[in-house]
């Protein structure tokens, strides 16, 4: 029974630690997201380079997307569709200075909520479709995590411009 339960969360298993070494980890790519947010400077996070995306904004995004994944794990909130997309790019007041350490706790928050309800999960879960999608868990979980790493990249990106100033 043991050797099947384990067979059964084989694939979730592997998505969970893929999140959590993106998170925490030593990911392939080069630093975890908490290292590198961890090297930002408060007034960087503030700045628009370019007029395009703040740090502030790029890291609320991605609680926002954090945040509807596990409502579609755990649909206590009854939050729809339309919440996260009018949630997507949320107007954050760039004068409010306590939003960026707000921001990092809340996503450190998030994320470990959602490693450790994917790890609960069965692999079965995966072919299942996602609640107002039109696609399985299996293609959440991944888009979540690669959603995350591509704007870790944009982190990182912005983070060397603005250093070099």
């Amino acid at each position: 029974m043991l050797l099947q339960l384990f067979i059964m969360n084989t694939e979730v298993s592997a998505i969970a630690a893929q999140m959590r070494d993106s998170y925490e980890g030593d990911p392939w790519w080069g630093r975890n997201a908490n290292s590198l947010l961890g090297e930002i400077e408060e007034q960087m996070a503030f700045e628009r380079p370019g007029g395009q995306h703040s740090l502030l904004e790029l890291v609320w995004h991605m609680i926002n997307w954090k945040e509807f994944v596990i409502s579609r794990l755990h649909d206590v909130d009854g939050k729809d569709l339309s919440y996260f997309e009018n949630n997507d790019w949320r107007h954050l007041d760039h004068a409010h200075k306590s939003l960026w350490h707000q921001g990092i706790e809340r996503l450190h928050y998030v994320h470990n909520e959602l490693v450790g309800m994917v790890e609960q999960q069965n692999d079965a879960l995966l072919e299942q479709q996602v609640s107002e999608r039109e696609y399985n868990f299996r293609k959440l979980f991944h888009g979540v995590l690669q959603h995350d790493i591509y704007h870790l990249g944009q982190v990182a990106y912005i983070v060397k411009l603005l250093g070099k100033r």
